[in-house]
């Protein structure tokens, strides 16, 4: 309780965020329309049916289902014509506390327990819910660490309201950005823990938390870059990071086995499947690391992660005060964003097919909370009118989003044809344009697929 009234301003943001994100996702009610395991949700969700209701993983049931089966059930195809899962298997792990709660409940209500009916699709909404505001509690207790309640307050709201995390829990919770936010959120409170006490349980956490995050996403193992580069900002610090690492060589080889043991399940899949300990299951999708597009992912209208996200400007602005103020984080948190940003927009899809702006930065923000803050800090150190300056500025950055949300939930923001004519013909508005078709333009996905410079017709 003590802590309560110390921090009263976060925990009555957090009360709010709780009421306003659970509003949201029973007013939107997905599951009522078979909307939640649709697209990618598809391939995350297969393992647990084919697993514990068709005991099938190679997916040969589905030839027999029913005409009327409400379901929907892809896989890929290997030369060999063995049916194999697209994704990985990290956010049926993370949806199973719920699939099995749904499955239950099925049993003994007249849902059909055939975990494709409505009941199965509500869980997951809730599932994509609850890591999402767990994510937010615990990035608070970080930022509690380092700045005060007012301070850890104002920036929760500023990601809870001002990113595209609002939309990616409350109206797509089943895609894997929830779950990663709070999972990095998770290994980002341990790795600060670690470093105080590389104890044991600390250990196996950051371990078993690290396998969980590659295992939802394979390419976020970046997230090590982390507690690689913490408290290091000179070569005094360095060589105490070296030695600190050296002395615990027993911890990190924990870590090490810990991530493998997560991933294993994933391997075995593939192993008896098709054969291979390691299956790319992506085709000729890949990454064109000597071509990547860096300023299409941060300004573009098409997904530009500033420009429907600008709120992370002030985060950004935060980042040489880190130099500064707290300098543990002046490598750690530059570098890793750097290197993600790399990755994530050298992928064939830089703008990640469909999608409210730069989702697969969403993690991200866990990191980017503390420059964030440092921001605010200092603003708030100024004089009157700079405060109300940023705070105004802030206000009207939260309020786009939220309005920019709605848009999109009406697709007046294409979820991937946005262009700059199209972007201001609907800014501020809640109907189309009479020659909306064409001002939108269809990605070149066949250039793009190789590699090559979109041919854009207009």
């Amino acid at each position: 309780m003590q802590k309560i009234l110390k921090n009263r301003f976060t925990f009555l943001i957090l009360i709010f965020t709780v009421i306003v994100y659970t509003w949201t996702v029973f007013n939107i009610s997905k599951w009522k329309r078979n909307l939640v395991i649709n697209n990618d949700a598809v391939s995350y969700y297969s393992y647990l049916p084919a697993t514990f209701i068709y005991n099938d993983l190679t997916f040969r049931f589905a030839d027999s289902l029913p005409k009327d089966f409400e379901g929907r059930i892809w896989y890929q195809q290997t030369t060999t014509g063995e049916r194999v899962q697209k994704m990985t298997m990290g956010l049926s792990v993370m949806y199973s506390p719920f699939f099995f709660l749904a499955h239950s409940i099925a049993h003994i209500t007249a849902y059909d327990a055939n975990g494709y009916s409505k009941i199965y699709s509500m869980f997951i909404c809730f599932a994509g819910l609850f890591y999402g505001l767990l994510g937010l509690i615990i990035l608070s207790k970080i930022v509690l660490q380092f700045f005060n309640d007012k301070i850890t307050a104002l920036s929760i709201i500023i990601i809870a309201f001002g990113t595209n995390l609002f939309y990616y829990v409350t109206n797509e919770g089943e895609m894997s950005h929830a779950f990663s936010f709070f999972l990095f959120a998770l290994f980002f409170y341990f790795t600060l823990k670690w470093h105080n006490s590389q104890s044991l349980i600390n250990t196996v956490f950051l371990g078993l938390v690290g396998g969980l995050i590659v295992l939802v996403r394979s390419s976020n193992i970046v997230v090590f870059i982390v507690p690689l580069f913490y408290g290091v900002y000179n070569i005094n610090t360095g060589k105490q990071k070296w030695n600190l690492l050296r002395k615990n060589w027993i911890q990190l080889v924990l870590i090490f086995i810990l991530v493998v043991l997560i991933f294993s399940p994933q391997l075995i899949y593939w192993k008896t499947i098709t054969g291979k300990w390691f299956y790319y299951s992506y085709g000729s999708e890949g990454f064109f690391f000597t071509k990547p597009h860096v300023f299409d992912g941060l300004f573009s209208y098409r997904k530009g992660w500033l420009v429907y996200t600008p709120v992370m400007l002030l985060a950004l602005a935060g980042i040489p005060l880190l130099f500064r103020d707290f300098k543990e984080f002046s490598l750690a948190i530059p570098v890793f964003l750097a290197i993600n940003i790399y990755i994530i927009f050298s992928w064939w899809s830089w703008w990640y097919g469909g999608g409210f702006g730069a989702r697969p930065l969403i993690e991200s923000y866990i990191f980017l909370t503390i420059p964030l803050a440092a921001f605010l800090r200092t603003v708030f150190e100024k004089k009157k009118i700079i405060k109300a300056t940023v705070v105004t500025v802030i206000f009207v950055f939260i309020s786009l989003n939220l309005f920019q949300t709605l848009q999109y939930r009406r697709t007046l923001i294409h979820w991937d044809s946005m262009t700059k004519e199209a972007y201001w013909a609907v800014f501020g508005k809640l109907k189309f344009p009479e020659n909306y078709q064409e001002l939108i333009q269809t990605p070149d996905y066949e250039s793009a697929l190789t590699g090559e410079p979109e041919i854009i017709d207009r």
